[in-house]
């Protein structure tokens, strides 16, 4: 996935693989539990990827004034071009302490750059740019979905195996109403009181909606 001069460029790609991951969460309940603890955690680690991914190439699009969804011109107040020099803008708004400690650097490596699951800190980015689409992270964030808080200590999880990450995972999935876990593969697979899908489909369903406000 690359940034692109016209967000439907990224909608598209993005949309593409969402419903990828969809198809192959239907599929979850028709295997055993080995293999499904393995799709599960394959789902968790590509969906928290695909949020990480996305919104770094948003934001890349938003500095270099790409065309939205919908064809309108973003406008921003800075003009910086190459991706080195928006990764260092981007860092020195979102992680000042380490942008100084690396001497406020005019450009930045790739494993350098800030990792950004929250679109919070997207928000924060486009208002510092005077970012003219704005208002769509604004009413992508007006969702107030659970998937950019809780995702994180999931994915943490089935990347690292560690019995502090199962208890975050557990701490949050408390706060959401999902009760007598003993695995993140519950978390994902629990259908909350009231609700029509588990959470992870809701994940799936959450991200794709954000992602097409984002972008209009």
């Amino acid at each position: 996935m690359r940034a692109s001069m016209h967000l439907m460029h990224l909608h598209n790609a993005t949309q593409g693989r969402i419903r990828r991951l969809q198809r192959l969460y239907g599929t979850t309940v028709l295997i055993n539990a080995p293999h499904q603890n393995h799709q599960l955690g394959y789902l968790a680690i590509e969906l928290d990827n695909l949020v990480i991914s996305v919104l770094r190439e948003f934001t890349i699009s938003t500095i270099r004034q790409a065309k939205t969804r919908i064809g309108a011109r973003i406008r921003v107040n800075q003009s910086l071009g190459p991706e080195e020099q928006i990764a260092a803008y981007i860092l020195s708004i979102v992680n000042p302490v380490k942008y100084r400690r690396l001497n406020s650097p005019q450009s930045i490596r790739q494993t350098d750059e800030q990792t950004i699951r929250d679109p919070k800190e997207t928000e924060k980015i486009l208002s510092y740019a005077g970012a003219t689409n704005l208002p769509s992270l604004q009413n992508a964030l007006a969702l107030n979905s659970g998937l950019f808080k809780n995702l994180k200590s999931i994915r943490h999880f089935y990347a690292h195996r560690g019995k502090d990450t199962f208890g975050k995972a557990s701490v949050n999935a408390v706060s959401m109403g999902v009760l007598n876990t003993h695995h993140p593969d519950d978390i994902l697979m629990y259908v909350i009181s009231g609700r029509p899908h588990s959470v992870l489909e809701e994940w799936l369903i959450d991200a794709s909606l954000f992602f097409e406000l984002l972008m209009e």
